[in-house]
């Protein structure tokens, strides 16, 4: 249940509460304890209602901590894999030269 289908939903159940009790006929006594004992229903639901929110939002936390997790550990295995081939491909002719420039050394030495 989303957080303002939640708050819709108590606003109502206390309005439509209050609104049975004040047009009841009873004495202000036994009104008094309706309302008293509705208030307590209300805090009691309320209670309950945010509990469960905490555990969905604690439980969804959690799944978006794993997914961003395993994004992450995605992107820096690509990321290495990107920074590996840049160096190979900036490495690879100063190797060849080197290579070269060595054969020539050798070849002027015999």
């Amino acid at each position: 249940m989303k957080r303002s289908e939640l708050l819709f939903l108590l606003a109502g159940l206390s309005l439509g509460a209050l609104a049975g009790i004040l047009f009841a006929p009873d004495k202000g006594e036994v009104t008094r304890e309706r309302i008293s004992k509705k208030a307590g229903d209300l805090k009691h639901e309320f209670e309950e209602k945010s509990a469960e929110l905490r555990k969905e939002l604690a439980k969804r936390t959690s799944e978006l901590k794993a997914e961003l997790k395993k994004d992450l550990e995605e992107q820096i295995e690509l990321s290495k894999s990107k920074i590996q081939k840049f160096t190979e491909s900036v490495t690879a002719p100063i190797k060849e030269k080197l290579k070269d420039k060595n054969a020539n050394t050798e070849a002027k030495e015999a």
